[in-house]
């Protein structure tokens, strides 16, 4: 049985649309311009502006999420959700302790670039880095990343995509949009090695919450797989 939409339906429907696109635009050269200052600017304190960038990047992530009627996708995690979430981040750290050793051969950038923000973030201790840069930043990363901009631009492309494809080929696709965003983002660190970890832990992150549409599912494989990062940084 089709259900027919009242023009007021898509009224709204479109209104609420381009409220979101003006929240995501802005938010977008916004965050791109502050973390760009925090990995490019050497004379300022990497750490405080980092911690900065994330806290910001959170509560602009709250915000592009009000401009839906019910902010989704939920923050609400079971046991099995967050089980899964672990095991995520533990595949996606040897994975990726294993693709950069294979990069680092081919392009020696990969590992200069990581050695820079690596030296950088070696001004503080370990658990200030833990705390800071695994759990607070790297959560809150995902609050406007996962929580909102992954679901809003899917909103956009999946009309778009072709009535042929299946259902799990539809979400790969939308997964794949979403991390071309994420990794365009981190073109403005200008760090190889980071726009890399991106792609990578886009295409994670995304296809995590595909899955369990949980946004506290990405939090804890995000959080978990920089404090593995931290603790033991690719050689």
């Amino acid at each position: 049985m089709s259900t027919v939409r009242s023009p007021q339906h898509d009224r709204h429907h479109d209104h609420r649309l381009d409220r979101q696109g003006v929240r995501l635009a802005v938010a977008f050269v916004g965050l791109s311009i502050i973390w760009g200052l925090a990995f490019n600017l050497t004379g300022l304190p990497f750490f405080p502006v980092v911690v900065a960038g994330g806290v910001v990047t959170g509560l602009t992530g709250f915000w592009v999420r009000r401009a839906n009627d019910e902010p989704e996708p939920s923050f609400a995690v079971t046991w099995p959700i967050a089980g899964l979430a672990v095991v995520v981040a533990l595949v996606h750290f040897a994975v990726g302790h294993l693709l950069f050793g294979l990069a680092s051969q081919i392009l020696p950038a990969f590992t200069e670039t990581a050695l820079e923000v690596y030296q950088r973030t070696g001004t503080l201790p370990v658990w200030g880095q833990l705390l800071l840069g695994g759990v607070l930043t790297a959560g809150l990363e995902e609050v406007f990343w996962r929580g909102a901009f992954t679901t809003m631009v899917a909103d956009r492309v999946r009309p778009n995509l072709p009535d042929g494809l299946g259902r799990k080929r539809r979400g790969f696709a939308l997964v794949v949009v979403s991390t071309a965003g994420y990794a365009l983002f981190h073109v403005a660190t200008l760090k190889l090695a980071l726009i890399a970890a991106a792609a990578l832990g886009g295409l994670v992150w995304g296809s995590l919450l595909l899955v369990t549409r949980s946004v506290g599912a990405t939090i804890i494989a995000h959080v978990l797989w920089t404090c593995l990062m931290i603790l033991f940084p690719p050689t």
